[in-house]
Parts: C-alpha cells; structure tokens; sequence
C-alpha cells in the first residue's frame, strides 16, 4: 500500500498539486480523473520525483519512502510511464524492455503476448515508432518495471480501442496478484469498466474519491469534475 499525505508540488512558485491525500492499496486499480490542467500529471511526476514537490510524504506498506529519489522508487518495484511514454528514442524496442525488466521479478502477464508487436518490431528503434506503438513499449515497460506498483499517465493515448481493452484485462490480472495500478484518463468510459476506485481532482486537490461499485455514472458527480462550465 502507498499512502501520500499532505502533497503540495508544482513549478517554481506555483503550486499545482495542493494538499493532496491519497492511499493505493495493493491490489487496487485506481482511477484518476480530471479536466487538463487540475493537477494529476504534476501529482504523478512528483511522486515519482520528476518535478519539484514543497512538502508531504510517501510511505510503502508503512515505510517511508525518501521523496524526489526516482531511483528509490524503481528500487522498491513502484514503476511510471509518463505521458511522453518514456521510451528511450534511440534504443531498440528490445532493449528498451531489457533495460525495464526488474531483476529477479517476472510478472505474471508477459507483454510480449499482450502486445505482439513487441515482438515483430524487436529490433526497431522506439523513436521510429507510431505514438500509439510507443505507448504499448512504455505500458510494457511498467509492467515489467513495477513488481509493487504500476503508475500510468494517458493510460489509452493512441490506443486502439481493443489493446486498450486488452491492456485493461493485463491490469486487472497484476492487480489481482496484489500489485496497485494507477492510471490518469481522460474520459470515464474505461476505468468505470475495468476500475475498482475512481479519483477526481480539481484545481489541485482530491475532490472525489468513490469505489466504482455503486458509483452511477448518470448521477452528475463525474461530469462536474471533466466538462469545463
């Protein structure tokens, strides 16, 4: 389990993730919602210590871990694909999977029989793929990375409908093994299907936080948090 309490993080002066209070069970997936600009990349990015965080603090089934050290969190198997997919341009596809594999763990979905085209194009370099090709080497790459827990921002970007789907069922598999999935969308369609919690944001803070079972989508709840008045 990740608990993030009292997460403030932003750009220089400006906070953008304010106050946040977040736990992710193992064995959970969770949903991020929210219109562009609330906040649920930059709260990703600082968990994983990519961007500034001012204050908070993270603990790993009650231990804490050391914030703004993106190495100590790929040591303790939390994985993130960020929403440039994170693949290294230059790199073959294979090495860019060999580089993710975390030792000693095999996951038990194999993304090479979830995406076959990791495979066919083995020996391409990442940056010559499509934006859709790339994000099915960056979903591998976290998969194959996070052996405790699996972060995705932009989960369907250039996603076939059916590999997203495939993709869901992938998580659903890790999830029931006890790894958490955290995935940032966009539209509520998918993670009303495939999640067991839904997360909404606004203006930086956690506004909405609902399991999925019993949430009606008709209800107006969801619809506040991703259509712009």
């Amino acid at each position: 389990m990740l608990e993030i309490t009292g997460w403030t993080a932003g750009y220089k002066d400006t906070r953008v993730v304010d106050g946040v209070d977040l736990t992710l069970p193992g064995g959970q997936m969770v949903a991020v919602l929210g219109r562009n600009g609330v906040g649920k990349t930059t709260l990703l990015k600082s968990v994983f210590g990519l961007c500034p965080t001012f204050s908070g603090s993270l603990r790993l089934d009650g231990t804490p871990l050391e914030v703004g050290r993106p190495e100590k969190m790929a040591r303790a198997g939390l994985s993130f694909m960020p929403d440039d997919r994170g693949v290294f341009r230059t790199l073959t596809v294979e090495q860019n999977l060999r580089l993710a594999r975390r030792r000693g763990y095999t996951p038990p979905v194999d993304p090479l029989d979830l995406f076959p085209l990791l495979t066919e194009r083995a020996d391409q370099a990442a940056g010559t793929l499509s934006g859709g090709q790339k994000q099915q080497v960056g979903i591998a790459r976290a998969i194959l990375a996070g052996e405790r827990l699996i972060a995705i921002d932009e989960f369907s970007q250039g996603l076939q409908p059916s590999l997203a789907q495939a993709a869901l069922e992938a998580l659903r598999q890790l999830a029931a093994t006890g790894v958490t999935v955290l995935l940032v969308e966009q539209s509520p369609d998918l993670p009303l299907r495939y999640c067991d919690r839904i997360v909404g944001m606004l203006r930086g803070r956690v506004v909405f936080d609902h399991p999925v079972d019993g949430l009606d989508p008709a209800s107006g709840a969801l619809t506040d948090l991703l259509v712009v008045s």
